[in-house]
């Protein structure tokens, strides 16, 4: 890499953190967005070809480097995933705007196997409102969340990090940080028997503490429209540090803790086939299955961390 490359893919990655860490500009460059002043940009997103294995190796190994000094980090059923093959990975999503266990899943995948090996992650719509957050998101491996975007990590051979919940369970309140809520949301169900792929399931509990969510605020979103302008139902109040209560939408400093992550083995209903994705009764079944199976590792995995914290 020559001096000028080097020069602007750190100016790329200075311009996203300042995005995502500084207060100020990430609320007048979302501001943009609301106001529909931003230039849109339709592919953002749906380029899986830009995922950067070199960025990840280095990314991976520096914010493990880091977070295994500020937390205490407990990763658990990496060879339950595949070597190679594309396969699903289905997670509970906490931490709201700093998911840090969603950060560590991803970055523990790529020391595991290697960043060579595919491996993808389904985002909301709005991140990639922002240019700078959409460039290094992409680089990283994120995909616009739609069932085009995983058919296209799928036929690379990757694997496929999804969250159902979104924000609805990413700004779940405290009191139920232990649940496993995809707000019956069961696309994800659809897309596995559509493409004849695994599941993986992801549990994960601690980064539900690392900030503290008082109300997802649904009026509020319905209120002033977000639904139609972020595509989110939510406008959570949160207390975090260092704003103390405030929108949840606004990056924070994560309060340190234990998280524990899981990859359980994986699920999948070989007596049913691509047909069954349009049967109502079928993807309720396998829904139900999935959540319970998530829920009774939630509910260890949490007292377990009780205990030993």
């Amino acid at each position: 890499m020559n001096e000028n490359e080097l020069e602007a893919r750190l100016s790329e990655f200075l311009d996203a953190a300042f995005t995502y860490t500084l207060t100020p500009l990430t609320m007048l460059k979302y501001a943009k967005v609301f106001l529909g002043l931003d230039k849109k940009d339709t592919q953002a997103g749906k380029r899986p070809e830009r995922r950067d294995p070199a960025l990840i190796s280095f990314g991976s190994k520096l914010f493990l480097s880091w977070i295994k000094n500020y937390m205490k980090v407990d990763v658990r059923g990496l060879n339950n995933l595949p070597e190679s093959g594309p396969g699903l990975v289905v997670g509970n999503h906490n931490g709201g705007m700093v998911p840090v266990d969603t950060f560590i899943a991803g970055c523990s995948i790529a020391r595991f196997f290697g960043s060579a090996r595919p491996f993808y992650a389904l985002a909301h719509d709005f991140l990639f409102r922002e240019p700078a957050l959409a460039n290094l998101l992409e680089r990283f491996g994120a995909l616009k969340a739609g069932h085009d975007t995983a058919a296209a990590a799928f036929e690379r051979g990757g694997l496929l990090l999804v969250y159902p919940g979104g924000d609805h369970e990413t700004f779940r309140e405290y009191r139920d940080r232990n649940l496993i809520d995809f707000a019956g949301r069961k696309g994800f169900i659809k897309l596995a028997l559509l493409q004849k792929v695994p599941i993986y399931p992801c549990v994960s509990t601690g980064c539900h503490e690392t900030f503290f969510v008082l109300t997802r605020g649904e009026w509020i979103a319905e209120k002033f429209g977000l639904k139609s302008k972020l595509r989110t139902g939510v406008f959570p109040i949160v207390f975090s540090l260092p704003w103390g209560i405030t929108s949840g939408f606004l990056p924070y400093i994560p309060l340190p803790g234990k998280i524990i992550i899981e990859f359980l083995e994986p699920v999948s209903w070989p007596q049913f086939s691509t047909a069954d994705a349009e049967n109502t009764a079928v993807i309720n079944f396998c829904y139900n299955d999935i959540v319970s199976k998530m829920q009774n590792a939630l509910t260890r995995i949490s007292r377990e961390r009780s205990d030993n914290f």
